[in-house]
């Protein structure tokens, strides 16, 4: 969800329907068809989360029904990993429905915030998501929107629930298509039946995006990306399954076939329960450790000044674009599809860790961190491609670090061509340091100090920082990082050179109080 200015007359209308026991205090955010509100119960000295129906959009009565027949069924759902729904309502043109407000973070923000997960936390993370789509299947429930931003995790607490069952459909009730002949979901995790609008949509549906979910959690992106939502769910339609453990050998062999498993094309070919998933999951963890195997030497590292080195996942696929659920035409997907397939494109790869815009075959556009962009050429053509990193700014809004760019010349003319941007553009080597701050004080860095061409990154690293990014540096075999704080102590790492992952870039240094001197 975005987070825009509070439509004043949507607000002032919720609180009139809400009463004088509720406070509204603020929009959270706003989806394809709804708003979250925070509110305060006075009578019971609560936080809640109100979601109302966008009143924007022309909702019929027949609509408004089945929204109200759903979140009934959903209230009856009693689980710790789902969000319960506290009450439902009507009144100033509005219906809304209230549950718990969650003080922390979906999985969307974790993920965009510190990149890929270890195998081990993915999977804990997983697990009950797992038991609570077991229990929402049990009572006729499929979710139809799983995706990272419908995970809320507790600050506190660590845990994760499960939220917006909003589009949630009775198994008994039919089909996928909604009265118009779309279908709704989110193209990164969107099942292929569930894209081509097939009546028999079931819980297995789930059980793919969970699949795409886990892949996410492992690599930072989801199985299958593009420009459009068309071109997305032609890939769930017809390109084969990822197979994670080829692409990545710190993934375990298992977890990469539970979830190749789960994104057959074939509803059959999967799990055929959230139970069956659960158990595949649970058998692959006591076989072995769930961690990564060791690590290559092109693998990030956290670093301490003391010389301890912590495992880490690198970050060459750190971010993703968000996309909201949509309505997709059913009709012309088949086609879409097919002319995708075979027009002569270009797939560009960016491995660092900050956007980068690229010009290409016309076009000007801007590629996340992490992400791919698929480009369409015109047939018969050469073509050539430049790209330039988007720099991080400091406090002060300017950019942070160097300048990184390079040129592509394109020589396949059919078919399709790749191109990436990486940490060794332009013939040179830059790198990207994450800090993390564990020392209590506000940091300052600088990078390649005691070097010629020593830069500091104009910026201040509060405490508590997590892997905070302060751009890309030329990077030699003795590169160092110093970080000083506002009484004048310091601490160094020196020859970085052997410890940066090759591809993104990236190094990860953890500092301490202990040391600084």
């Amino acid at each position: 969800m975005t987070d825009p200015t509070p439509p004043i007359d949507t607000i002032d209308r919720l609180r009139r329907a809400l009463g004088g026991k509720y406070e509204v205090r603020r929009l959270l955010g706003r989806g394809g068809f709804a708003e979250v509100y925070e509110v305060w119960d006075q009578e019971l000295e609560r936080r809640l989360a109100v979601k109302v129906l966008r009143p924007d959009i022309a909702w019929t009565s027949g609509m408004l029904q089945r929204f109200k027949q759903e979140t009934r069924a959903i209230a009856r759902l009693q689980h710790p990993h789902i969000l319960p729904i506290h009450f439902v309502g009507e009144g100033e043109g509005l219906t809304y429905y209230a549950m718990p407000y969650v003080e922390g973070q979906s999985l969307g923000d974790l993920l965009r915030r510190s990149g890929p997960l270890p195998a081990d936390r993915a999977v804990a993370l997983a697990t009950p998501i797992l038991q609570a789509l077991a229990h929402a299947h049990e009572q006729g429930l499929i979710h139809r929107d799983i995706k990272p931003e419908n995970v809320m995790i507790d600050r506190s607490s660590g845990r994760p629930a499960l939220v917006d069952f909003g589009i949630a459909k009775r198994l008994d009730a039919g089909g996928g298509l909604t009265q118009t002949g779309f279908v709704v979901g989110t193209p990164h995790y969107m099942s292929p039946e569930q894209a081509l609008g097939q009546g028999n949509v079931d819980a297995r549906s789930d059980l793919y995006a969970m699949g795409a979910l886990l892949f996410q959690m492992l690599t930072g992106t989801p199985p299958f990306d593009g420009e459009t939502s068309q071109e997305i769910v032609g890939k769930h339609i017809a390109e084969p399954p990822p197979v994670l453990a080829d692409q990545d050998a710190r993934v375990p062999r298992w977890l990469s076939n539970v979830i190749t498993r789960s994104l057959q094309k074939r509803p059959a070919e999967r799990f055929q329960s959230a139970a069956m998933m659960l158990d595949a999951l649970s058998q692959g963890a006591a076989a072995g450790p769930v961690a990564a195997a060791p690590v290559s030497a092109e693998s990030a590292t956290e670093l301490v000044p003391s010389g301890e080195r912590r495992t880490a996942q690198p970050l060459n696929r750190s971010t993703v674009r968000r996309w909201p659920y949509f309505a997709i035409p059913v009709v012309g997907i088949a086609a879409a599809a097919f002319w995708f397939f075979t027009r002569p494109r270009l797939e560009f790869d960016n491995r660092l860790i900050h956007a980068v815009r690229i010009t290409a075959a016309g076009t000007d556009q801007e590629v996340d961190a992490g992400g791919r962009r698929t480009i369409r050429l015109a047939r018969g053509r050469g073509s050539s491609l430049a790209w330039s990193l988007i720099r991080p700014a400091n406090q002060r809004g300017d950019p942070m670090g160097v300048e990184l760019s390079g040129t592509v010349n394109l020589t396949s003319r059919r078919g399709r061509a790749r191109a990436a941007a990486d940490a060794g553009a332009a013939g040179g080597a830059y790198f990207a340091p994450l800090i993390t701050n564990e020392t209590g004080r506000p940091l300052t860095v600088l990078v390649n100090a005691g070097l010629q061409g020593a830069v500091s990154c104009g910026c201040e690293v509060p405490p508590g920082a997590t892997r905070q990014p302060i751009g890309y540096y030329p990077l030699f075999q003795n590169s160092t990082v110093q970080v000083r704080d506002r009484d004048g102590r310091t601490a160094t790492f020196p020859d970085l050179g052997g410890e940066v992952d090759r591809r993104s870039g990236v190094v990860r240094l953890r500092f301490s109080a202990a040391d600084l001197r």
